[in-house]
């Protein structure tokens, strides 16, 4: 649909094509920034244990992915004799089924069932070597006994942005790790924990050395991504600045739902907008106009179904039980796309 509607809006097409992707730096680095805040408080604590929160972590992105891809799978089989595109996947297999489970499938090679599953395992990634280094900066405190936590903290989580930003992130083969993206999500974490650091150095002068190391490292090799990371970063210096006072309208409550079921609305619009391409190109493959409203149906979709799966499904408490039963049925669906194949 897409390249049908790029005939009346090109620039547009290749924008989303070329530049879409950058959106994800945003993401990196407020994710990083967020659990930062949400680790202090514990971090300063008597204890710090890290395994329940990297499987409560887990869990927060496990169940709607493994909905996601039972959707994603079950399309993909069913559309496969009516839409030949190259962005459906090959019949699973029992290993795919597995790597996926894990988030392991690109570490493997094994190709992904639905667009954005790279992106989970990157956030878990991430996600787990932050919290190792805080975990490694409580231990650090409790043997030394002198200094504070969060400097600790926030020393280890500089030093492996430093080495992202000017080593890791520079080999695209690197890709496939949580490291080559700790650049981003280090910037998050360092403005997170900066105010809890109690160092001399005002947001202002956060922002400088965030400014002028990120100069420095573009100029050694330039990268858009690394420049919006760092004006995210920038942002969020403002934001703490301003003593984390947002604007007003950003407390809309509508903003906050759909905010809410972002994560559910990203996962499901792939499935989404297989079905209605599929549609759309066996009954109207010519028409511009109804290929660019089969774009707005699959926005509007996306977003409506996205938000039923948060509301029913993703804010319900986690638990092991939930788990398993949705890996069964990721299983079960994976197992009927390929009877279907």
């Amino acid at each position: 649909m897409a390249a049908v509607a790029a005939e009346w809006f090109p620039t547009l097409e290749d924008f989303l094509l070329d530049q879409g992707l950058l959106a994800v730096q945003v993401f990196l680095v407020v994710g990083g920034y967020l659990n930062a805040k949400s680790w202090i408080r514990v971090l300063v604590g008597d204890s710090f244990q890290i395994f329940p929160r990297i499987w409560a972590r887990y869990v927060r992105l496990a169940i709607p992915l493994f909905v996601a891809l039972s959707v994603a799978v079950l399309v993909t089989a069913g559309v496969r004799p009516f839409f030949d595109h190259s962005s459906l996947s090959a019949s699973p297999t029992p290993l795919q089924v597995v790597a996926h489970v894990l988030l392991l499938q690109d570490i493997l090679f094994l190709e992904a069932f639905s667009a954005g599953v790279w992106y989970v395992a990157i956030d878990f990634q991430l996600f787990v070597i932050a919290i190792a280094c805080a975990w490694l900066a409580h231990s650090w405190q409790h043997i030394s006994k002198s200094g504070s936590v969060v400097r600790k903290a926030l020393l280890v989580w500089a030093t492996l942005t430093l080495l992202s930003t000017f080593f890791w992130n520079l080999h695209p083969l690197g890709e496939i790790w949580g490291t080559y993206f700790f650049c981003a999500y280090g910037l998050g974490l360092c403005i997170g924990c900066w105010r809890q650091a109690n160092l001399r150095w005002s947001y202002l002068n956060l922002a400088i050395l965030i400014a002028l190391l990120g100069a420095l490292a573009y100029a050694y090799q330039p990268r858009i991504r690394l420049a919006v990371a760092v004006v995210t970063a920038l942002v969020l210096c403002l934001y703490e600045s301003r003593e984390g006072r947002s604007l007003a309208f950003l407390g809309a409550p509508w903003l906050s739902d759909f905010s809410n079921a972002s994560y559910a609305i990203f996962l499901i619009h792939f499935g989404v907008s297989l079905v209605i391409s599929a549609l759309v190109f066996n009954f109207w493959s010519e028409s511009i106009p109804i290929n660019l409203m089969g774009l707005l149906i699959s926005f509007a979709a996306s977003v409506w179904l996205g938000r039923l799966i948060h509301v029913h499904i993703e804010s319900k408490p986690p638990s092991l039980k939930r788990v398993v039963q949705w890996v069964a049925i990721f299983s079960a669906s994976s197992a009927v796309a390929m009877l279907l194949s």
